[in-house]
């Protein structure tokens, strides 16, 4: 006899193949939500599969039309409108109150996705000792035109930006892009614009200021869960996982090797030739078990198409 294994709840043995997996559930005296009565017209309903989706019946047309609005990708099923055809295992989503309005309130941007991007991080080396030594006002106005000035780089390439922290940039790439190897392009000529345009910075900053900003760039490719997160009032699209972390402490090794621009051994083989390189080193990244090789890129030997207008990318 097939089974409904609902994770960390129960197992329940089904006799009758044409009931839904919320009727199911339901009629194990599991609280299953349904904001909707089991019509399709909200998700509180759906679950996870992790066991054996060959088990389930395709998505019917009700089905299909609300997982399109919301995002959903394969493994998230409807309960009211999915049976099955075999044992399968999955976990409820929507477990209480504020489970249920944040189900209710979701679009989808607020689904996580995998997906393989390419994360660039930039700092101002030094930073802290050039605010404390000038006014706030002077340090909120050179800020100001440096995040233009990279800004516009990111954009240029096809990037995202995905936050500023203090004096530090996280941009995307590959959300509009087809391919890793795209995606890698376009942030690794991001990067490199970043570092020409510091130029004409510095020179600017060297007649007002007396002084010169040295940046560091670090780039890593790899899957990462993107989607918005945060409180209901300030939703944020951003990208969470592991490569964002390696990204990150790429760029704090930049330092370390004395380079402006490093990439990940796995961006250096997704470009090829397509990049010229310096300096190469195996690296222990902060926090990260074993050797990690970054690569310097101080050139490209393609030709990387920019965008047609500068935008705020929508994801």
């Amino acid at each position: 006899m097939p089974t409904v294994d609902l994770d960390r709840e129960k197992s329940i043995e089904v006799e009758d193949l044409e009931l839904t997996l919320l009727q199911i559930s339901r009629g194990a005296g599991i609280p299953h939500a349904s904001a909707c009565g089991g019509h399709a017209q909200c998700s509180t309903c759906r679950v996870r599969i992790l066991e054996h989706p060959e088990h389930l019946q395709p998505r019917n047309a009700k089905e299909t039309r609300l997982a399109e609005a919301k995002g959903f990708g394969d493994d998230i099923r409807l309960a009211c409108q999915t049976r099955i055809t075999g044992s399968v295992r999955l976990r409820r989503l929507v477990i209480d109150e504020e489970d249920l309005q944040i189900a209710s309130d979701g679009t989808a941007q607020t689904i996580g996705k995998d997906r393989t991007l390419a994360i660039l991080f930039s700092d101002i080396r030094d930073f802290t000792s050039f605010a404390e030594s000038h006014l706030p006002y002077d340090v909120m106005h050179i800020l100001g035109r440096y995040f233009r000035t990279m800004g516009d780089a990111v954009l240029r390439h096809h990037g995202y930006i995905d936050k500023y922290m203090g004096d530090g940039i996280m941009a995307l790439f590959g959300l509009e892009r087809a391919t890793p190897v795209e995606a890698c392009l376009d942030a690794v000529a991001a990067g490199l614009t970043m570092l020409d345009h510091l130029g004409e910075l510095n020179r600017y900053l060297t007649k007002q200021f007396d002084t010169e900003f040295r940046i560091g760039i670090g780039v890593h490719v790899g899957s990462v869960i993107v989607g918005e997160m945060g409180h209901p009032r300030k939703m944020q699209f951003t990208a969470i996982g592991d490569a964002v972390n390696v990204a990150s402490r790429i760029e704090s090794a930049t330092k370390e090797i004395g380079v402006g621009l490093a990439v990940s051994d796995d961006v250096r083989v997704l470009l090829g030739d397509a990049a010229r390189y310096g300096v190469s080193r195996p690296i222990n990244l902060k926090g990260k078990t074993g050797e990690h090789l970054l690569s310097e890129v101080v050139g490209l030997e393609v030709d990387v198409p920019e965008a047609a207008a500068l935008s705020t990318l929508v994801p």
